[in-house]
């Protein structure tokens, strides 16, 4: 049991897992179906380095998708692929994806990050994060098993695979997509707004993510005009591994 079923070719099935806070299917796993495809397609040696998805309009559940990619660029260190995600003919989503080749750097002495590395504690011990939605149907954070961190933090890990076999960069795009809801205004009761769908999702991969644990540092400006922006950190239990964000639309009553 996978949240999305391959069928070969392009073609993936989501299941109710798959499902966001609204009645279509979550933009991060939107996200992975494209990226699979295009880590399938990128060539030996090349890693992720740069995601960018914009989402069309609802991918509707109980439907077949369609992943079509198409290579821009592909050079010996890197390589640039673009993705689109179709149902009945369809474009609902597009995708940009950036792979870049690792070689060593005689001259930088280790590692190097300017930001503290998050507290190593076990996310296990951590209190369950409230993630109620309106419609009450199965969905999404029913297999990401969220735990609330003392310092606002979001940390998640798959209950089920995301896809069968699926590689750490593709277990970490779902959890970036709730940066925006993580840390909303009217926590931990309902949002002051209809909704707040985000337009796109755009994630920078320093390294491979670690373990089964992903973290979020999230961050949430609204604004009274309707637009908002969400924005954090993606964190491992060996500290931080890249960074996401989106832009946010409000909707009113």
């Amino acid at each position: 049991m996978s949240v999305l079923e391959p069928l070969g070719d392009g073609v993936w099935r989501a299941g109710c897992f798959a499902r966001g806070p609204f009645d279509g299917v979550h933009g991060g796993i939107v996200t992975t179906a494209m990226m699979a495809e295009m880590e399938k397609a990128a060539p030996e040696g090349l890693r992720p380095l740069a995601v960018r998805t914009d989402f069309l309009r609802p991918t509707p559940l109980g439907s077949v998708l369609e992943v079509k990619v198409q290579p821009v660029r592909v050079g010996r260190r890197t390589a640039l692929f673009d993705a689109r995600l179709e149902v009945d003919g369809v474009v609902t989503a597009r995708c940009t994806m950036t792979f870049a080749g690792e070689t060593g750097i005689a001259t930088l002495e280790a590692d190097y990050a300017s930001d503290p590395a998050p507290p190593d504690r076990d996310p296990q011990g951590l209190p369950r994060r409230n993630v109620g939605v309106s419609h009450g149907e199965s969905w999404l954070l029913d297999v990401l098993d969220p735990r609330l961190a003392e310092d606002g933090g979001v940390w998640f890990r798959w209950t089920i695979p995301v896809v069968p076999m699926a590689s750490a960069f593709l277990t970490a795009i779902a959890p970036a997509d709730t940066l925006h809801g993580m840390a909303r205004p009217g926590l931990p009761g309902p949002a002051p707004v209809a909704g707040y769908p985000n337009t796109d999702l755009a994630i920078h991969f320093t390294r491979e993510p670690r373990g089964e644990w992903i973290g979020v540092r999230p961050v949430t400006r609204w604004q009274k005009t309707g637009i908002g922006i969400g924005f954090g950190d993606l964190v491992d239990l060996d500290g931080t591994f890249g960074h996401a964000a989106m832009g946010v639309v409000l909707l009113p009553f």
